[in-house]
């Protein structure tokens, strides 16, 4: 059972709740710019499945019908608590060698962009988990039913949703045993103390039993963010940065076995043995990645990014009528916006001829792909009246910067 799915309108309820609380109390968290990124990032990531097959789902078909295995009982306690366990321990591993390892870092860096730090990053995730996978296979043939792992693997993401949160403060005795939001900000934090500890995904044991726990110090405030910073809001360039940078490097590098390394030794590192450059901290908490936007631009972004993630919402309903290529064009569309959504918050002068073109597509994307009814109306208003602006010179009315 996809738990992830259903528990979404609840995140961002919450997420709603926490900005509203720390209004209230005189701590927000949360900016404009950076939150649009990271429900951006999280959208983009739930859009994916759309476009790909479930391959874990056919290993485990695959492994299941080759292999004959017996399964374990579904209705056993013991079976959902031993495969929850397991899997926390797995996911420790997993997690762990997403920060040692370059190739995995790819994937995983997405995560740990944002200079915030709030329940929006918790929605913050990748679009190219190539190889989370692997971490499935031993419970495959351990005989755990399909049911119980993937039902598993979400109510794992689900706990970990509420510990990216600073308003919680340490938890005693908890802090032992459990994740908690304190030492996870640990994890997301850049300080030298702090980085690359605390990889549980529920369970903190594990770190503290391979020696990469690290508590929450209160002479150090953790700050949030990469040690080098990502500086965009463009959410398919977060998802690809780091690989290009990779790739970069391979190519730059004469040694076969250089090549090879560049891509299993820890992110950063050269032939030469030199620190990158690029992985000096930013000691300058309130120095964040922060283009200055208009009032009026704010919102019109964050209009346009709400009609973008309203429709990735009703994804599933609208695609259920499509055939495959449709579906890749409605995919397609909501990708794109997202990244002009992205370029937008960065005052990039090319954005009012993007945007432009986005909303034509949009115009003929729902005529082409037989859009009706209320959506219809929706989509057409959003998309007409900011065309018309445009078209006759008023653009630098919705895009100016300060």
């Amino acid at each position: 059972m996809d738990l992830i799915a259903i528990a979404v309108p609840f995140f961002l309820i919450l997420i709603l709740f926490e900005f509203i609380y720390g209004l209230v109390v005189g701590r927000n968290t949360y900016r404009v710019n950076d939150t649009i990124n990271s429900l951006s990032m999280g959208t983009l990531s739930t859009l994916r499945g759309f476009a790909v097959i479930g391959f874990s789902s056919l290993i485990y078909d695959f492994i299941v019908t080759n292999y004959q295995l017996e399964q374990l009982p579904v209705r056993s306690t013991w079976t959902w608590i031993t495969c929850f366990v397991g899997y926390d321990f797995a996911y420790y591993w997993k997690h762990r060698l997403g920060h040692e390892i370059a190739l995995f870092w790819g994937s995983h860096v997405s995560h740990h962009q944002s200079e915030d730090y709030n329940l929006g990053t918790a929605l913050r995730q990748t679009s190219i988990d190539f190889h989370g996978f692997l971490f499935y296979l031993p419970f495959f043939f351990l005989g755990f039913p399909a049911e119980i792992i993937f039902t598993v693997v979400s109510m794992n993401l689900i706990y970990q949703f509420w510990v990216h949160t600073q308003h919680v403060p340490t938890l005693g005795p908890l802090e032992w045993i459990m994740v908690t939001p304190s030492n996870h900000r640990v994890h997301h934090a850049r300080n030298d103390d702090y980085v690359d500890k605390n990889y549980g995904g529920v369970f903190i044991i594990w770190d503290r039993f391979f020696g990469t726990y690290q508590n929450e110090l209160i002479e150090e405030i953790p700050i949030f963010g990469l040690r080098k910073p990502l500086n965009s809001w463009n959410p398919l360039w977060a998802n690809i940065h780091v690989y290009w940078n990779l790739v970069a490097d391979i190519k730059n590098t004469r040694n076969p076995m250089d090549k090879i390394k560049f891509a299993f030794k820890k992110p950063g590192w050269n032939p030469s043995g030199n620190k990158n450059a690029g992985q000096t901290i930013q000691s300058d908490l309130n120095n964040k990645f922060n283009p200055e936007l208009k009032l009026s631009t704010k919102s019109y972004i964050l209009s346009q990014f709400f009609i973008t993630v309203t429709l990735s919402l009703l994804a599933p309903s609208i695609v259920s009528e499509f055939d495959y290529i449709q579906t890749l064009l409605f995919i397609g569309f909501l990708a794109f916006s997202l990244y002009t959504h992205g370029i937008s918050l960065e005052a990039k002068p090319i954005t009012p001829y993007v945007e432009s073109f986005r909303l034509v597509s949009l115009l003929f994307l729902s005529f082409f792909l037989e859009i009706s009814g209320a959506l219809y109306v929706t989509v057409t208003i959003s998309a007409a009246l900011p065309l018309v602006l445009i078209s006759f010179g008023q653009g630098r009315l919705i895009f100016e910067t300060n």
